[in-house]
């Protein structure tokens, strides 16, 4: 009988519950290749080293954040609304620990997040060619980030309640802004 094949995604998500499931330091090259059934040498063959590992996980959470915010923009006039709300969701389906894993990575080699600021480089660009209020929404986006990362680092003062506040807060007063 055959092996079926195991996709870069199954990978990557065996990487990613790593992340979520035990933290930071237990995303190895070993670890991942026994949680996807592959070999080391299989895994060697889709992601050569750590870094190129880490690399794709940062590239794989941007791509589905990301496509969120290109779905919510079809609803929403508004690539700030649709921004702030694809934040919403990141937060709710992202665990601190895969974030952990991705900063810890970044700490050892900050290159691996120019993904990241690329991609924001762009959405600040969207964001302000819509906007009259160009301070303001870059205050929303700034509160939005924050918010996020606080979340991720598990360092939010904020209860549920307050956070699901403070985020439809920053949606509505986007909404307003566009008017």
């Amino acid at each position: 009988m055959k092996k079926p094949q195991i996709t870069v995604q199954q990978i990557m998500q065996a990487a990613l519950d790593i992340a979520a499931d035990k933290g930071a330091g237990k995303v190895t090259l070993d670890a991942v290749a026994k949680a996807s059934g592959l070999s080391k040498g299989g895994l060697l063959y889709h992601f050569p080293s750590k870094e190129a590992l880490i690399s794709a996980m940062v590239q794989h959470l941007l791509d589905n954040a990301e496509q969120n915010r290109l779905q919510l923009a079809q609803a929403d006039a508004s690539v700030l609304v649709s921004l702030l709300k694809a934040r919403r969701l990141f937060s709710q389906s992202v665990s601190g620990n895969t974030a952990m894993a991705i900063l810890a990575a970044a700490a050892e080699q900050p290159a691996l997040l120019q993904p990241i600021q690329q991609h924001n480089i762009k959405v600040l660009a969207e964001v302000l060619a819509e906007q009259r209020h160009e301070l303001e929404a870059m205050l929303l986006m700034l509160a939005s980030e924050g918010l996020l990362f606080q979340e991720l680092l598990t360092i939010s003062p904020f209860s549920e309640e307050q956070k699901a506040k403070l985020e439809q807060y920053m949606i509505n007063r986007a909404q307003e802004l566009k008017q």
